[in-house]
């Protein structure tokens, strides 16, 4: 039996009344500007004094401890995804074997990264997820009690563990299978959705996909053989457009319902109208120019960048997570804090014929309106020096490929991109595009022929290739 230490027990107490505050809308305003710069001198003060890294890349700065507000934090240095590569576990604020549980990232786009954590981590991340997805469940079984899916990517993810965690917390049964894995594989996962009567499956956009195609090779009826109510959907994005899609692949309910990462833990989740609330009590939020690196604010577009402000295993200071979102206010939201929308990654940015977008604009563009698609590819050229886009499509079934969805595609790229592009649907697309999740959107489904080979992410497109490769993965 596990016995919570006294330290950990302290800031349980004081944690529970500061989650109240958020739920109940007191913790906003003067009230929590207050709260965040008092924890943003706390946690500056605990990664220096514990952290062999931030020891040094603090120095300098603190002399100031004890002053700094969310205004002026912006002096301090961003750490970036290098940072934690170059630092290894010279980031961490506390020592392995102080953590409960120890995780990597992938490693698919470079090295990875060691991504501990300690209770105190555990309990104010599942803590707050666990009482947004209460309300979640809740829209849509009412009092039933589902059996949930929980289909991660490796066994070295917090994925099921945090999930399973939220699941015990909920009171619901919880099914850990990685479809990738040698030893569950496709076949595995199929058969414990039908046999266990799984009604809920957490897991990426691209799984929902390729287990639709693994289980029509299979055999199954999707209708008959299983009983999914319920796909929750995170590790990529996932705009609008695609959710509806995926509700009428499958006939189920879409949420996509959490946005985080290893490094820095869970950073917002989906309230019942299947929004983002962001957590200022866990983090404080800055929206950067990705251009000139420079903070434009707590809200509004950009690059994010989060600061941790639970002292666990390692807190991060001024962390540049890599996606472009847009934080804003929603009066109508369920949740007292602000919304946020994923819109891609900054590396993912695409520019057609001299001007910038990002994926969330690629990827309405294709599949706004369109219904039953298994995946979309994109190559793109130049020939004759003026960009054009070839837009490939794989659709369910030879029935669903209506002319006129090509037709509507090829006239919002004319009107939105002003580029030249061709639209077709596919028989069958390079497998490729459905390890999005695992390695990145644009890796997945992006075949740049205007560049060199030395201007592409060669890491990238070699780990796609190299998880597709590996019969677990193929629909056989």
């Amino acid at each position: 039996m596990h016995i919570i230490n006294q330290e950990n027990q302290d800031f349980l107490n004081g944690y529970k009344k500061v989650v109240e505050s958020f739920f109940d809308g007191s913790l906003t305003g003067k009230e929590l500007e207050a709260y965040q710069n008092q924890k943003l001198n706390e946690i500056l003060r605990y990664v220096h004094a514990n952290s062999k890294y931030y020891n040094k890349a603090l120095e300098q700065y603190s002399h100031k401890f004890g002053s700094y507000t969310l205004d002026t934090m912006k002096e301090l240095p961003y750490t970036t995804k290098d940072t934690l590569r170059e630092a290894d576990i010279d980031i961490l604020s506390q020592p392995i074997h102080k953590n409960a549980y120890y995780y990597e990232t992938t490693g698919t786009t470079g090295k990875a990264t060691p991504c501990p954590r300690s209770m105190i981590d555990v309990m104010s991340s599942n803590i707050t997820i666990s009482l947004m997805y209460k309300q979640v469940f809740e829209s849509v079984f009412g009092d039933e009690k589902p059996v949930v899916g929980v289909y991660g990517p490796t066994e070295v993810h917090s994925f099921g563990d945090t999930l399973g965690n939220v699941c015990h917390n909920l009171d619901l049964c919880t099914v850990k299978a990685w479809p990738y894995s040698p030893i569950i594989g496709f076949d595995k996962a199929l058969e414990l959705i039908k046999k266990l009567n799984i009604q809920v499956i957490m897991c990426t956009p691209g799984l929902t996909m390729t287990l639709l195609k693994a289980a029509k090779v299979r055999g199954y009826d999707i209708n008959k053989d299983f009983n999914i109510k319920m796909f929750m959907l995170t590790g990529e994005m996932c705009t609008e457009p695609m959710i509806r899609n995926i509700e009428k692949l499958w006939g189920a309910k879409v949420f996509n319902f959490l946005y985080g990462s290893q490094e820095a833990l869970v950073m917002a989740t989906c309230n019942k109208n299947n929004k983002m609330n962001i957590f200022p009590h866990n983090y404080i939020y800055e929206v950067i120019n990705y251009e000139t690196d420079e903070v434009t604010g707590h809200e509004g577009e950009g690059e994010l960048a989060v600061t941790m402000l639970n002292p666990g295993g390692k807190p991060l200071i001024r962390y540049r997570t890599g996606d472009i979102v847009k934080i804003h206010r929603n009066p109508d939201s369920p949740i007292p804090s602000p919304e946020m929308e994923i819109l891609g990654r900054v590396k993912d940015r695409i520019l057609f014929n001299g001007l910038e977008y990002k994926a969330a604009d690629i990827e309405k563009a294709i599949m706004t309106d369109v219904a039953n698609c298994l995946g979309y590819q994109i190559i793109i050229d130049n020939p004759g020096g003026t960009d054009h886009v070839d837009v490939k499509i794989e659709m369910l079934d030879k029935e669903y490929e209506n002319p006129g969805i090509l037709q509507e595609i090829n006239k919002r790229f004319n009107e939105v991109f002003k580029v030249g592009n061709s639209v077709s649907f596919s028989d069958e697309l390079n497998p490729v595009v459905y390890t999005g999740s695992l390695v990145s959107w644009k890796a997945a489904r992006i075949i740049d022929k205007r560049l060199k080979k030395a201007e592409h992410d060669e890491v990238e497109r070699t780990s796609a290739k190299e998880i597709i490769s590996k019969e677990v993965i193929k629909a056989k």
